[in-house]
């Protein structure tokens, strides 16, 4: 089975329950945790994704690790993938039960790329004209890449609003060649 059939798989049985016992949110953010914890601690996913490491030891970290910080729904949630071998698929599972339940309460993703960092007041000020635009609460996701020299990117969904400086200079480029081409043509035409 591919990663994405079994993320859905188990993110929409998680995302039912949840919703069931109104437990969108906690569950979004407690499995949240987990997920910025594997993130944090590659260790614990090699670990859980060791064939030769028994499920009963998986099983155990993660509650010695989680038991004291997790709602019994969520431990259970990732116990259950454990038991059914798919411990490799859990940080899969947990981001796509995250973007049903942010969609179910009709919140936006979005990502902003910058070339430097933004400050607090810039970030909060874009994420409110996106609320403004879209109607919708919206999660700013802001990540780096210094190629696109300034400006920014915005991407929403499939929407994207690129209003980079390199963006920019290639536009200028296409239109001087552009240009230029048509300077050669008109002078050769000039010249018949």
């Amino acid at each position: 089975m591919s990663i994405e059939i079994v993320a859905d798989k188990y993110s929409s049985a998680m995302f039912e329950l949840a919703q069931e016992q109104n437990k969108l949110d906690l569950m979004e953010e407690q499995l949240g945790y987990v997920a910025f914890v594997m993130d944090e601690q590659p260790e614990l996913s090699s670990f859980l994704e060791n064939p030769t490491v028994t499920e009963d030891a998986k099983i155990k970290l993660i509650g010695k690790i989680f038991e004291s910080s997790l709602d019994k729904v969520a431990l259970h949630f990732i116990y259950v993938m454990i038991k059914r071998g798919r411990d490799r698929y859990i940080k899969q599972t947990i981001a796509a039960f995250i973007k049903k339940s942010r969609e179910a309460r009709g919140i936006l993703e979005a990502t902003v790329t910058v070339a430097e960092p933004i400050t607090a007041d810039i970030e909060a000020s874009v994420q409110a004209k996106l609320r403004e635009v879209t109607g919708k609460d919206v999660i700013l996701s802001v990540r780096q890449d210094p190629s696109i020299m300034g400006g920014i990117i915005i991407q929403v969904g499939d929407k994207r609003i690129d209003g980079s400086v390199s963006r920019r200079l290639q536009e200028l480029e296409k239109s001087l060649l552009r240009t230029r081409s048509e300077e050669r043509r008109v002078g050769k035409e000039c010249r018949i």
